[in-house]
């Protein structure tokens, strides 16, 4: 999926990707990524193309599976730490969802906090370009994300406004931590309030940190992580990877 062409701009878009592939079999274009003769190995792990396949529901979701692919790997990485799992952004619970299976996270000695506001980004939180578009049904969205995480006794949606929400139930210790907010205040709250939680060696990973309609988001993070001592890596998913010393 690659967002903003109309129809006739994606077939033509549909057609120079088939011409690009008679020449390079192993090409990857979705999520407004496109890559040539890389090895993609996650389409070969079983256990994560399981989990991947059972949680997305829609195009777009299954045009996700390079971001769920770098979310599972520092899942795997970070389930050997001590501390639990955070998730600022849940919206679905899609992501959530993958790496919960992948991991098996019901049997993990470990906690996963999610929190939402359930009804889109706060008007004050916005980004200048907010086009005021995300606001959902708090009541229906929340329900839908607590059923989806029922059978995991050690999953906990968290319905509240970032940071705020923070000082009324987070986690002393974290080992893995997934922000996802579409908000530059929201988000630079969630690290100043979190990111001195994160062990030595967790991962935090921030979803829209490479994207350039995000980029209010990609500024503030910068100086927080250069004031913090560290610098984010850039990933062609469009997400920023941090590991904590």
């Amino acid at each position: 999926m690659f967002y903003g062409l109309d129809d006739a701009k994606a077939a033509r878009f549909r057609e120079a990707m088939a011409a690009i592939g008679e020449c390079y079999p192993r090409l990857f274009a979705s999520d407004m990524l496109i890559t040539v003769d890389r090895n993609m190995s996650f389409y070969d792990d079983t256990q994560f193309m399981r989990s991947f396949q059972a949680a997305a529901e829609t195009a777009q979701e299954r045009s996700l599976i390079w971001r769920l692919h770098v979310l599972a790997w520092a899942g795997e990485h970070c389930r050997h730490l001590a501390g639990d799992f955070v998730e600022c952004g849940v919206f679905r619970g899609f992501s959530t969802a993958v790496l919960a299976h992948y991991l098996d996270f019901g049997k993990l000695p470990k906690q996963w906090f999610l929190y939402d506001t359930f009804s889109g980004v706060p008007e004050d939180q916005r980004n200048s370009n907010h086009d005021n578009s995300e606001v959902f049904q708090v009541s229906e969205l929340q329900a839908y994300v607590s059923k989806r995480f029922e059978k995991y006794p050690n999953i906990q949606v968290v319905r509240g406004r970032v940071p705020e929400v923070l000082a009324e139930q987070a986690p002393a210790s974290i080992a893995f931590l997934h922000i996802d907010m579409n908000s530059a205040d929201a988000e630079l709250g969630a690290l100043e309030q979190l990111f001195g939680r994160v062990v030595p060696g967790g991962m935090v990973i921030l979803d829209d940190y490479g994207w350039f309609y995000y980029n209010e988001q990609k500024h503030v993070e910068d100086a927080f992580f250069v004031g913090a001592g560290y610098r984010v890596l850039e990933l062609p998913t469009g997400q920023g990877l941090i590991v904590k010393r």
